[in-house]
């Protein structure tokens, strides 16, 4: 594995690459460094998460995603079966090749990244953040243009605890940030979801909803539930997108705050235009499942009028059965009105490009 920083670059521009061994070309690809921050240029982003387990799944989301223009890429989590094992890994890779040529990814870690490998050694190989001392951790922040994001590991504690202290300082510096118009989470295991994991207790537990909302966060995303879901918890925006692969899971809970739950294969295109955010979310074959939109502080505009926001702090249903995949790959719509009503990872013009050398190993088949 080679890691070649580029710096001195501009803001905002459209670059091309390739990557020689002596004489030879071994690979060429193209991106874009991020905005200038503070910048009103229009974002889009694409959120995809859980992409473990089923190569073929997460093969037919990547082909779709590359149909679909984009400055970067989000995903919610659990990229692999088992973050230890460097088959996993390759094979991730391997799926992504020509999607990560060519565009950034962000990534939050997932539980999946930290089976067999508790410091998450592998992910921040690959992925994750730099403290102020260029030592990697599972969290951080980026800004691109008018958009701050914050990246969580929730297999952490959140009473107290390093992160804890990080997110409230960060939280703090952004509440007046010149030139900042958007404030997003992206973290694996949410506060709100109507999957069968449910909200998360550490976060719940620790209040962390309350703080993002007193911190002015619009906008949370999340995985681990292997479902699209939309939802509207008082101020704070949510998508639960844990649909790239791994096996589908139904939906079991009725919380006041989705709006929008369905078990499929899917990605979900984001764009941002001033103090406005449209959301597009499709299934592999293109089929739009939901779009949806609101104005800062406003409400989703695709939602029925008499659909109230709900609290910050999601109250805690019955737990139900374990986690079981849904019967069909394109299955179960639940929405707020059937039976739910009954560009480059820092903060100037520099992009980093990881390569990986590709693999012909025979892949051992892997349990869903």
């Amino acid at each position: 594995m080679h890691d070649a920083p580029a710096v001195g670059l501009e803001p905002g521009v459209a670059y091309r690459y390739v990557v020689r061994s002596g004489s030879a070309v071994v690979g060429e690809g193209r991106f874009t460094t991020a905005p200038k921050p503070g910048s009103d240029a229009p974002l889009t982003f694409l959120v995809y998460g859980d992409d473990r387990t089923d190569t073929a799944a997460h093969s037919a989301v990547v082909r779709a995603i590359e149909q679909v223009p984009c400055d970067f890429l989000i995903n919610t989590g659990d990229l692999v079966e088992d973050g230890a094992s460097e088959d996993d890994w390759q094979s991730f890779f391997d799926v992504e090749a020509s999607l990560l040529r060519n565009h950034p990814l962000f990534a939050s870690v997932g539980n999946h990244e930290l089976h067999h490998d508790p410091s998450g050694a592998r992910f921040l190989s690959y992925f994750g953040f730099r403290d102020d001392s260029g030592m990697p951790r599972l969290y951080g922040t980026v800004r691109l243009g008018n958009v701050r994001l914050f990246f969580l590991n929730a297999e952490h504690r959140w009473d107290t605890g390093d992160e804890r202290q990080w997110l409230e300082r960060e939280l703090s510096r952004a509440d007046d940030e010149p030139g900042l118009v958007w404030r997003m989470v992206v973290v694996h295991d949410g506060p709100w979801s109507a999957g069968p994991h449910g909200p998360s207790e550490r976060l719940v537990s620790a209040h962390v909803p309350e703080l993002l909302a007193q911190h002015k966060v619009d906008f949370l995303f999340s995985g681990h539930d292997h479902t699209y879901q939309r939802g509207d918890a008082g101020p704070i925006k949510y998508i639960v997108s844990g649909g790239a692969g791994a096996p589908l899971y139904a939906i079991t809970r009725n919380l006041a705050s989705t709006r929008k739950a369905i078990s499929t294969y899917h990605f979900v295109e984001v764009r941002t235009s001033g103090d406005q955010i449209q959301i597009v979310a499709r299934r592999p074959d293109g089929e739009e499942i939901d779009r949806c939109g609101f104005h800062k502080g406003g409400a989703w505009d695709c939602d029925p009028p008499s659909a109230a926001a709900a609290p910050v702090s999601p109250a805690r249903p019955a737990e139900p059965s374990p986690p079981k995949p849904v019967a069909s790959r394109w299955s179960c719509d639940v929405s707020a009105t059937n039976w739910l009503s009954e560009r480059a990872p820092c903060d100037t013009g520099l992009a980093c490009l990881g390569l990986l050398a590709f693999s012909s190993a025979t892949r051992r088949r892997r349990r869903g």
